[in-house]
């Protein structure tokens, strides 16, 4: 049963859950250009927005 489950994607491991929170999910957003950055950044890390410090944590999975 447990084989089953994997495969028809009704089991996510709680390793692999948090690995992809902090790839995909704890991020800053630049509200210029909607580039994502790390969590810790000050500014944003283009040029095409001129390196703007109008940033926002992006919104959190339901």
């Amino acid at each position: 049963i447990y084989l089953v489950l994997c495969l028809r994607g009704g089991l996510i491991e709680p390793l692999l859950k948090a690995l992809a929170l902090t790839y995909n999910c704890e991020k800053m957003i630049c509200q210029k250009c909607y580039a994502r950055i790390p969590p810790c950044a000050n500014n944003c890390c283009k040029c095409k927005c001129g390196h703007s410090s109008q940033l926002q944590p992006k919104k959190k999975m339901k």
